[in-house]
């Protein structure tokens, strides 16, 4: 197929038969017209262009291209019934593609390779724009990942690059979309899954097994910081899981990066920054504060941080607000303020200075008290019994004066 125009109009006429699938007179001439399509496109990419050619290991030929930007795209469906139907049929070309491997003039290699262009489709559709996309590509890696053999180990060989895809598509996502989450941290652990389904404990000295784990773990522990609060709880699970999977502390497993990361928090002063970037360097540093004792050592970059975080803590509202929108602000500044409380009274095992600090904790607790939103209310319950417990300690000449 020769000329942009032809292959445009190619491309067109495919996504109209992937249409005709939801068209009731249609659908099981649509459905058989398009499993003979695909597979006759699979058949003829693998004749004219053999594995051994790199380009083709690299790169579809011409008539897969078109093939390729047609079908992915067919699972970005609105109607649930026609997204279900639209999964069923692509769960059933790649199930097609998969048994070819029992032609005596084909081999896995060359199946494999078209499980990759098609995967490597699925994933560039999770990076495009609008929300319909990028759960279609989502979708696709999710069908290909249930795919067992070949499928999986098309995962597998790749899955550094999909972990990447998948933390994009939720660095992009809407805040309200509680069911979308899910589905994507569904496929995220059915790839991490996978990836450690080889690394066994009893071969902890593989090198390229323990490259690829501490590169999966360096992707995580850096985004621990992210600003959205959706890409920092998927990478505390995604941590946790991969600590499970190899039998491993999380301690020992984010050890060998520890001072790369903390250095990387430590540097950026907290008041040159936005609030929601504040507040995911804070989290990100009260998650390792509260692992275990001595993962973070008491030092002085620590203790500064640990000052800026109590002058937030303690800081007006006046001394916040931006002049942009004053009440989103409000609503950024309540949150910073229980990021800072959080952070302070994680670090109270680790050293006294938050615990001195007994009017700015029932300062905070009070403020809490007073606010209507239901964050701040959470907040106060979470500092009284600290302030409680840090008053009976005092002297009873001093407690009178401290009472919360």
């Amino acid at each position: 197929m020769k000329g942009k125009d032809r292959e445009e109009v190619f491309v067109r006429c495919l996504e109209g038969v992937f249409d005709a699938v939801h068209i009731p007179e249609l659908q099981t001439q649509a459905e058989a017209y398009i499993k003979n399509l695909s597979r006759h496109i699979f058949s003829q990419e693998i004749a004219e262009r053999p594995s051994s050619d790199s380009t083709a290991r690299r790169f579809p030929g011409p008539i897969l291209a078109c093939y390729l930007e047609a079908f992915p795209a067919s699972l970005a469906r609105e109607n649930t019934a026609e997204k279900t139907k639209s999964q069923d049929l692509a769960s059933s070309i790649v199930t097609s593609l998969v048994s070819m491997t029992t032609d005596a003039n084909l081999t896995q290699v060359d199946v494999l390779r078209i499980l990759h262009h098609i995967t490597g489709r699925f994933s560039s559709l999770c990076l495009e724009p609008g929300w319909l996309r990028k759960s279609a590509g989502c979708a696709g890696i999710k069908i290909i990942a249930c795919m067992p053999g070949l499928g999986q180990k098309c995962i597998t060989d790749r899955d550094v690059n999909v972990v990447r895809t998948l933390l994009h598509v939720l660095k992009d996502m809407p805040y309200d979309l509680a069911q979308d989450v899910d589905e994507v941290m569904d496929v995220m652990t059915r790839v991490l899954r996978l990836s450690c389904a080889n690394m066994p404990p009893s071969q902890p000295t593989d090198p390229p097994q323990l490259n690829k784990l501490m590169h999966l773990t360096s992707i995580f522990f850096q985004d621990l910081s992210n600003s959205n609060p959706i890409v920092r709880n998927a990478s505390q699970k995604c941590l946790q899981l991969l600590s499970d999977l190899n039998d491993k502390s999380l301690v020992d497993l984010l050890m060998p990066l520890r001072d790369k990361i903390l250095a990387t928090l430590y540097t950026k002063p907290l008041r040159a920054l936005p609030f929601s970037i504040q507040i995911g360097i804070i989290e990100a540093v009260r998650y390792c504060v509260s692992l275990e004792t001595h993962f973070v050592e008491l030092n002085d970059e620590l203790l500064r941080l640990l000052h800026e975080v109590l002058a937030l803590a303690d800081a007006e509202d006046a001394a916040l607000l931006g002049r942009a929108n004053p009440r989103q602000s409000l609503i950024e500044i309540t949150k910073l303020r229980v990021a800072c409380i959080k952070l302070l009274t994680a670090s109270m095992p680790m050293t006294d200075f938050f615990a001195k600090q007994i009017q700015t904790r029932q300062k905070q607790v009070f403020l809490s008290l007073h606010k209507s939103s239901k964050l701040t209310f959470r907040n106060a319950g979470f500092l009284l019994p600290i302030s409680s417990r840090s008053i009976r300690a005092l002297p009873r000449s001093r407690r009178s004066h401290t009472r919360v």
